[in-house]
């Protein structure tokens, strides 16, 4: 008997392709093999899943919550045959979720670490927006999770957790990098370099400059945290990220202030697994060096 009901696969296919169709082309099987299971699921769950479209489906409400539940239940069978597994192979799959501020040198940094000792291993490293990573942890998508949060996430157990105030960063030479701490107010009188508007640190900028009437206007805007250290490193511009973003060469080249107002000290940055799951050996240990790497870095 199978740990998992083969008609939670044909469900997750259907659900991410859109099309019965085209989950039957991915599964290798027929079309009407694939409507069957869903026939059956939705007789069980006694609500529709899918709503038939003359262009494939779309979930219904129903189908949506549902995915989360057949995502948990084929993870969780994987990780139980994985863990069986590496008793006799070190061949594991760690999946990780993380906002950008943390794939810059950290993640990376473990990942190596972590490949030294276990070769045969994969770490798969997805950057999302901090409600994406959440979810993704969540869902069963994402062993870990590795994020910025201001709230409180539901649906995940927090492992580890830690204060990741804001700083503005500057090159060495900058008028501001002598200083104990700047304002907001500082910041604006210097070109800024922008991250995107889904981070929290750009949430937590525009919130402050609004609370003082002040306008941030970006001289440069990207998604990457590589690009905003390499643009304020070689200009007049200021960013923001938490010290934990900095590797050892930025450390060098830039500056990282504290910065005064307490919006900027609302963040904290957190070590997620989903609620309730054990995690498999490899994955429990990655996660351990992770947590390790953040005790030893000041954020």
């Amino acid at each position: 008997m199978p740990l998992v009901d083969p008609a939670l696969k044909y469900f997750i296919a259907v659900f991410e392709t859109g099309s019965v169709n085209a989950a039957a082309r991915r599964l290798y099987v027929a079309g009407s093999a694939v409507s069957r299971q869903l026939a059956r699921l939705e007789k069980e769950v006694g609500a529709p899943l899918f709503e038939r479209l003359p262009s494939g489906v779309t979930a219904t409400p129903a189908g949506r919550a549902f995915a989360g539940f057949a995502r948990r239940a084929i993870q969780d069978a994987e990780a139980f045959t994985e863990e069986v597994h590496q008793r006799r192979t070190t061949r594991a799959v760690i999946t990780v979720a993380a906002t950008i501020g943390v794939t810059h040198h950290l993640l990376p940094d473990v990942a190596a670490g972590f490949h030294a000792e276990h070769p045969e291993a994969r770490v798969i490293l997805h950057v999302a927006r901090p409600t994406e990573a959440t979810q993704m942890v969540a869902e069963g998508i994402a062993d870990l999770g590795v994020t910025f949060n201001i709230a409180l996430p539901a649906g995940v157990s927090i492992r580890y957790t830690q204060e990741a105030p804001l700083c503005a960063i500057v090159h060495r030479g900058h008028p501001l990098a002598g200083k104990a701490t700047v304002s907001v107010r500082d910041l604006v009188q210097h070109p800024v370099a922008l991250p995107s508007t889904d981070t929290t640190s750009r949430l937590l900028l525009e919130a402050s400059a609004a609370a003082h009437q002040l306008t941030v206007e970006g001289v440069f805007e990207c998604t990457t945290v590589d690009a905003l250290l390499r643009f304020v490193r070689a200009s007049s511009a200021v960013t923001l990220a938490s010290r934990v973003t900095l590797g050892p060469s930025d450390r060098r080249a830039l500056a990282a202030v504290p910065l005064e107002e307490k919006e900027f000290r609302q963040r904290t940055l957190q070590v997620q697994c989903r609620a309730g799951r054990e995690l498999p050996p490899a994955a429990a240990d990655f996660m351990d060096r992770v947590i390790d790497a953040l005790g030893h870095r000041a954020v």
